[in-house]
């Protein structure tokens, strides 16, 4: 027996979400028949799903404290979203699907920023201590470093320094 522990529908009430303690997502008609094959992906339960505005992409958080993006056809949009320190018991999307929210067991409350621009700051800021990036010897070291000092880095330093 399935048993879901969240579900969502699309803005335009098409498509329903669910994820379960199973550990996959399920894309939903209101006929109540599933249309794609299960997301798979998760170790253990998924505790929340959220769809975006155009219905396009579905966002997913679970027990191990992931947070993933699909799409309907069931691909997976970018690697998941680490950060928690505990399971994600929560996920929410905003509007423009620019900005994804998560909360953790762990206490915290994530905003993901989307765009190119937002998944290069969370890419940037992970690598920002490692010691490629804090002694660049390579062309493409110090390209990729260049990159985040000049997209990632120089904005938030200067709004952190306001």
């Amino acid at each position: 027996m399935r048993i879901s522990t969240s579900v969502a529908i699309s803005a335009d009430g098409q498509t329903i979400v669910s994820g379960g303690r199973d550990g996959t997502v399920r894309l939903w008609n209101l006929q109540g028949q599933t249309f794609a094959e299960p997301l798979p992906g998760y170790e253990g339960e998924v505790y929340s799903v959220a769809i975006s505005a155009d219905g396009q992409t579905i966002v997913s958080g679970g027990r191990d404290r992931t947070v993933r993006l699909s799409n309907l056809q069931g691909q997976t949009l970018t690697e998941p979203l680490r950060g928690h320190e505990g399971y994600v018991y929560s996920v929410a999307i905003s509007a423009d699907g620019q900005t994804i929210v998560s909360g953790g067991a762990d206490g915290t409350v994530r905003l993901w920023r989307g765009g190119w621009r937002g998944w290069l700051q969370v890419c940037c800021d992970r690598l920002r201590y490692h010691p490629i990036f804090t002694n660049p010897q390579t062309e493409e070291a110090k390209a990729a470093c260049e990159v985040c000092r000049k997209y990632a880095w120089s904005k938030k330093e200067t709004k952190s320094g306001d």
